[in-house]
């Protein structure tokens, strides 16, 4: 490619230093006609003079290709210097024998020695090298170094920048919904941008404007047994939720709970519309001994809640705990049933069950469920199965419920109570 530049180079010189030549060569003559007069010449003067002129001529060209040549060479000259050190930049592939010759050369058993290569099988040896992408903020050079001066750095919006649209990526990619992701970037702006940070913690002062923009979207982590344990006995919860999502499981594993801390407990086993719902509520109660109160299948869920209710009331039980069938928000014949339950019951506490690792879907359902019957909290189950963890964060934004507890296993003591810094910590490694 350098070679074709400098002949088109040196091609497109010569052609302007030709033209150049000519137009000179046709002003001469003119010119000296100019400054001649006329007069009268005897033949053999005329020859004489045509001789001399041409002559004269002949010099004159002679001198002006002497000097456009001496032009030329200066001028290929410098093209063929920049062409060299165009060629001497230019990044050189590394051999495999130049890194085998800087390479200290330990002895090895002959045997172990490998097969010499063979001819025209080396290729060249290019290292790749995988950066990892940090959260963080874009310094600009002047800033640095009215750092060094100032001892620090002071965060302005086109340094923000970067790390804000990185984090809204982020937040989507880990089933955040729209609204909280820009609600937590713009928090996190309002945070950085502006703010004076020392030199040399600029890395540790935007980790924690991340982390504290995170945790400040929960509600303050409070004990819900010990809040429910002041309310009047028996304190009644009514456990609703889609198919699937491990109500009855987790109905057992609060039950258990309230057993470590010294409550009792009743079971309603009020879901009469699934198969062996009632038989798996009757065997938890009886591994936890817990009291199971049911009736047959089919029969009217609010009715085994009042009954519930009633025998946790002359048996002098703290608490009572309502199963209910799974049912979808888009279920309008379910939804009524929901609400007349929660007309019939009163319940206390009335705590969505949903799978973690339902995403953008668990939102729009527990939308529905708030709508209909007005939620008291929620309880995450599977999130030890849930990779992206954002559900969290947009139950907290979106709808405003509290997130009671949060499920990790199958064992009744794999329900652990709700901790904002516990989720972010681990949303953050």
């Amino acid at each position: 490619m350098f070679g074709f530049l400098k002949k088109a180079v040196t091609g497109f010189v010569g052609k302007l230093t030709g033209k150049e030549e000519e137009k000179k060569e046709a002003e001469i003559p003119q010119e000296r006609e100019k400054q001649e007069e006329p007069r009268a010449q005897t033949p053999k003067e005329t020859a004489e003079e045509k001789i001399e002129d041409e002559i004269v001529k002949q010099a004159e060209k002679e001198v002006l290709r002497e000097e456009k040549e001496i032009e030329h060479k200066a001028i290929e000259q410098k093209i063929e210097r920049r062409v060299e050190e165009k060629e001497r930049l230019q990044p050189q592939p590394v051999l495999h024998e130049q890194v085998e010759k800087a390479k200290p050369q330990a002895e090895k058993p002959a045997e172990l020695a490998p097969a010499p290569e063979k001819a025209g099988q080396r290729k060249p040896v290019f290292e790749v090298k995988q950066e990892k992408k940090e959260l963080l903020p874009k310094i600009g050079l002047v800033k640095k170094i009215t750092g060094l001066f100032t001892g620090g750095v002071t965060i302005g919006e086109g340094e923000a920048q970067p790390l804000l649209e990185d984090l809204r990526i982020a937040l989507l990619e880990s089933d955040v919904s729209l609204d909280t992701a820009d609600f937590l970037v713009e928090d996190l702006r309002k945070r950085l941008v502006g703010k004076q940070i020392a030199r040399g913690s600029v890395n540790d002062a935007v980790k924690t404007e991340v982390k504290l923009a995170l945790t400040d979207l929960f509600a303050n982590d409070e004990d819900f047994v010990a809040q429910a344990a002041r309310k009047p006995k028996p304190v009644k919860i009514l456990f609703l939720g889609p198919n699937g999502a491990g109500k009855t499981t987790t109905i057992a594993k609060i039950a258990f709970l309230l057993k470590q801390k010294g409550f009792t407990s009743v079971i309603a086993a009020s879901d009469t519309f699934r198969a062996a719902a009632i038989e798996q509520a009757s065997i938890h109660g009886e591994k936890l001994g817990v009291r199971v109160i049911k009736q047959k299948y089919g029969a009217d869920p609010a009715a085994v809640a009042f009954d519930a209710i009633a025998h946790a009331k002359a048996e002098k039980a703290d608490f009572v705990l309502i199963d209910t069938a799974g049912r979808q928000e888009t279920n309008y014949n379910l939804l009524k049933e929901m609400e007349k339950i929660n007309r019939v019951v009163q319940p206390d506490y009335k705590i969505f069950v949903g799978e973690s690792v339902a995403g953008h879907a668990l939102i729009e359902q527990a939308k529905k469920f708030h709508e209909a019957v007005g939620l008291n909290g929620l309880i995450l189950t599977k999130l030890d199965a849930d990779a992206k963890g954002g559900t969290a964060f947009s139950i907290a934004h979106d709808l405003g419920i509290p997130i009671l507890f949060i499920g990790i296993g199958q064992e009744y003591g794999d329900l652990k109570p709700f901790a904002r810094e516990w989720l972010v910590n681990n949303v953050l490694s």
